[in-house]
């Protein structure tokens, strides 16, 4: 999780979060004006709101790993991560408010979470969208570098669309072994180590074209001549890459890696 744009991205998020906390402290909404100073306020808001951001870029992180809902629209996606986000921060409005010694019964957690829910889903959408246009900028950024480096000579690696190969640093070389999922990014395994790149596994696998290796996993792609042996864990095959690196065989994946027979041994 710690790859995702979400988790990648804190650094930009906390100065909006710091400075929304200070707007609605000095506004006092929902009756604070009143009941507290300008200090309990700014305590509540600001506590209360890092522990609502930290719960939304965690549920985001872990739902972009979950490639069925990673497919959601982002409005979606994000919506439904502030409704769930905001069943802990409900609890913890309760708990804040009663240590800066403004008591909230418990009882009344289910009028609390409908307004609670609400400004999370809004900033929890906010985020989303931010991430979003990075990425997209990011890959426009992407696409532009590859598309202005020297196109390569006609005997290229393989048969298959070079693009993928630029992509490439140049440090890693061209013995390509293993490409891994890591949300929106890509990691790249070659002889000599490893880089990540903003591309998806899918995008990179039409950009390979087929007879250069196989996927083995929802997350794992490996290349012809890469696998070293074979190993069982559990009864689950487990590919051991030249390199060392161990990548597992999904269930949905193994009779056509069984098929090119790299299950064999």
């Amino acid at each position: 999780m710690r790859e995702s744009p979400y988790v990648r991205s804190l650094p930009y998020h906390l100065p909006p979060v710091i400075g929304i906390a200070i707007v609605m402290a000095v506004t006092g909404p929902f009756g604070t004006y009143d009941r507290m100073d300008f200090v309990h306020r700014l305590a509540s808001f600001g506590i209360i709101g890092i522990l609502s951001w930290l719960q939304v870029i965690l549920l985001a992180a872990w739902f972009g790993s979950i490639e069925p809902i990673d497919r959601w629209p982002v409005a979606g996606r994000m919506t439904l991560v502030g409704v769930l986000a905001a069943v802990p921060s409900t609890f913890e409005i309760i708990i804040v408010y009663s240590w800066l010694g403004q008591p909230i019964p418990l009882s009344m957690a289910p009028q609390l979470f409908p307004q609670n829910a609400f400004l999370t889903v809004v900033i929890s959408v906010v985020i989303g969208l931010f991430v979003e246009q990075r990425l997209r900028a990011n890959a426009d950024a992407e696409r532009a570098r590859v598309a202005a480096l020297p196109q390569p000579k006609s005997d290229a690696p393989g048969p298959a669309s070079p693009d993928f190969f630029r992509r490439i640093p140049s440090a890693l070389g061209r013995d390509l072994l293993a490409l891994e999922m890591e949300d929106h990014y890509l990691r790249i395994h070659t002889a000599l180590g490893s880089d990540l790149i903003l591309l998806r596994l899918r995008d990179a696998l039409a950009e390979l074209g087929t007879g250069r290796g196989q996927q083995v996993h929802r997350s794992w792609w490996v290349a012809d001549g890469a696998i070293a042996s074979v190993e069982r864990n559990g009864g689950r095959p487990v590919l051991v890459l030249r390199n060392g690196l161990r990548v597992p065989v999904s269930k949905s994946f193994r009779e056509q890696v069984k098929t090119a027979g790299w299950l064999d041994g």
